[in-house]
Order: structure tokens, then sequence, then C-alpha cells
């Protein structure tokens, strides 16, 4: 009979404790939930098509807000932008996962992962060889509404230095 309530004792502490540990999982089940897996086809078909109310949904919730920026805040940006390429051939560039071109003057695109960070540039979105750089955050543990993209921002080569210059801008630069 010992036996048998010894057997149901640890049973009970065992039964808890997986019931903790379930719970804490699911605590930070929900946090990884605060995660954006960043597709770079989603990106780069709503800024090359100059689609804000598409790109609007990959914006950062809170980074909108505490800039007071509007989605048509954001079609002016992109009608500012002097985006040509946007063929198929373009958006293969786009969304490539290997690398094109010539290191000192790329074509395609560059998407890096930095922690909880992210940073994608699309080369030669005109003929000039103009480029859009978008920036922004991939994870948050606290708070959903501060993932997605803060930053887009257009820069076309200086005729005169080779090197590119911040033509247009959108959104808020994250620290």
């Amino acid at each position: 009979m010992k036996n048998k309530k010894a057997g149901l004792l640890i049973s009970a502490v065992m039964l808890m404790i997986l019931c903790i540990v379930m719970a804490n999982g699911c605590s930070v089940l929900d946090k990884i939930s605060n995660r954006w897996n960043f597709d770079r086809g989603e990106v780069a078909e709503a800024i090359a098509d100059k689609n804000a109310g598409d790109l609007i949904l990959l914006m950062s919730p809170y980074m909108l807000e505490e800039n007071d920026l509007t989605e048509d805040d954001l079609q002016d940006f992109l009608d500012r932008c002097d985006i040509e390429n946007h063929s198929s051939k373009d958006m293969e560039r786009y969304t490539a996962f290997e690398f094109l071109g010539d290191p000192h003057d790329p074509e395609g695109n560059h998407y890096r992962p930095d922690g909880n960070k992210f940073t994608y540039t699309m080369y030669y979105v005109n003929d000039a060889g103009a480029r859009i750089f978008v920036s922004g955050i991939l994870a948050d543990l606290k708070d959903k509404n501060k993932v997605g993209i803060y930053y887009i921002e257009f820069m076309e080569k200086d005729p005169d230095t080779g090197k590119y210059k911040t033509v247009e801008e959108f959104g808020e630069r994250e620290s």
C-alpha cells in the first residue's frame, strides 16, 4: 500500500512539473510568434509595383504610428522613386539567393539578417543603377507591433563621384 501512495505522490509531483514546463513553453512560443519570416518576393514585388497597399502591411505598425505615417505617405514616397525595372526577370534578380554581378557593382539583391534586425537591398531598380535599401525588425519578444519594415531608402549614383546618394526616404532608421 505504501508503494502505491509513493507512486501516486511521485506521479502527482511529475504532473505538476509537466504542467509548469508546458505553461512556460507556451509562453516562449507566444514570444517566438512575434517573429516575421522575411519574404524577398513579397517585399520586392510590393516595392517594384509601387503598391503601397501591400507594402504598408509589411511595415512596423509601431514605427508608422510613432512617425504619424500613412499609406498615402508611403504611396507618395513610392511615386517619387524612379523604379522602372519590374519585369519577371528583374523579380528573379530581386529574389535570387545566389550572388549576381560584380562585387563593386552588384545586380540582384542582398539580404542580411542580423539577430532580430535585417537589411535588404534591391540593385538596379532602374537602368541608371539606382538601389532600394530596406531595413527593419524581424522579431521583438515584447511587442509584435514593432516587427516589420522601419526604413526604405531610394539611392541613385552621383554621376560625378560614382557613389550612391540618398534621393528619397520613408520611415525611421531603427537604432
